[in-house]
């Protein structure tokens, strides 16, 4: 991850004052402000796994999928009789990280 001086002393500021709002995990702010202010290379890349990263492609399918499901929505209020049809047939329960790789 390649910074400037500026987004160092930025982010450097932001984890000092992480530190102070959240107690709870302030020794991992503290860690994470001594990597950015001494340029430790290899340990910046920990802040990369902060940052998650969609392709477009997958950003593509994500929104298909949720057009669809929309779609299907839309189509069972349409219904004269949705006694038929389970509502949670046609309703997106999310996606789960640990059965869809």
């Amino acid at each position: 991850m390649e910074m400037t001086n500026a987004q160092r002393l930025i982010l450097s500021n932001q984890y000092k004052m992480m530190t102070m709002l959240d107690p709870t995990n302030a020794e991992r702010y503290r860690r994470l402000q001594t990597i950015i202010e001494r340029g430790y290379g290899l340990q910046m890349r920990e802040l990369d796994r902060e940052f998650g990263e969609l392709t477009e492609e997958t950003c593509r399918t994500i929104i298909d999928i949720m057009e669809m499901y929309h779609a299907l929505h839309v189509s069972w209020t349409n219904l004269k009789d949705t006694q038929a049809i389970d509502e949670r047939r046609v309703t997106f329960l999310g996606f789960d990280a640990a059965t869809e790789a």
